[in-house]
Formats: C-alpha cells, structure tokens, sequence
C-alpha cells in the first residue's frame, strides 16, 4: 500500500510540473503514450525501490524492548 501511494505521489508532482512549465511557456505539453507508459513504470518501480529501502525500519514500533528487565 505503501508503494501505490509513493507511486501516485511521483505522478503528481511529475503532473504540477508538467503543469508549471506549461503555464511559464504558455503552449500545451502533448505526451504519447509511448512515453508516458513507460514512466509510469518508472514512477512505481522508483516507489517500490524506495519502500525496499525503508522496510529495515520498524518506525520505533515492533522492536525488542531491552528497557524492561522484570
């Protein structure tokens, strides 16, 4: 779940820049499919990279607690 939202993040941004450089040189940005396809790809295998890299983490949550010595 973590991935799909990474993933969509990426495309978002990408499109608020897409966007942005669109408005700055007033014309229309046209992108083919054959394109766009694969940076969708791109976009997601970038998120799954980035949450493999993350999953070490347990966030402070799930760890041995070495604190309680009853």
């Amino acid at each position: 779940m973590e991935t799909f939202g990474r993933g969509c993040l990426y495309i978002m941004v990408g499109i608020i820049v897409l966007t942005i450089i669109a408005m700055i040189t007033r014309s229309s940005i046209n992108i083919p499919l054959i394109v766009l396809i694969p940076l969708l790809f791109i976009a997601f295998w970038a998120a799954s990279q980035k949450t493999k890299s993350n999953s070490g983490d347990a966030g402070g949550f799930g760890g041995d607690d070495d604190d309680d010595s009853d």
